[in-house]
């Protein structure tokens, strides 16, 4: 019997260039919940960002056990490779928003 294979997704951490292999049905979801916290946002830090992905996987996949903030970091972090999101410092404080 032919064993059921996931898609799967490379994640690049943008410093150190280490690549992660996630399964796409995490991986859309936690980049969609991502987008959807930052669109509009002048700029949020990572406890803001996390709080409202906590809360958007919550409710989209309620019987989601693994640790949410690790998966936004590891994705946020990949999406920063590909230049959709950016880290910047302002007042000393670090921020996350769209890249424009």
């Amino acid at each position: 019997m032919a064993k059921a294979t996931s898609k799967t997704v490379i994640v690049t951490h943008p410093v150190t260039g280490t690549e992660r292999k996630f399964d796409a049905a995490i991986y859309e979801p936690v980049k969609a919940a991502i987008l959807q916290s930052l669109k509009g946002s002048k700029g949020k830090t990572f406890s803001e960002l996390t709080d409202d992905v906590v809360k958007i996987i919550r409710k989209q996949m309620p019987g989601f056990k693994k640790s949410i903030p690790w998966y936004t970091i590891s994705i946020r972090l990949d999406l920063e490779t590909k230049g959709v999101v950016e880290t910047f410092t302002e007042k000393g404080r670090k921020l996350n928003r769209l890249a424009k």
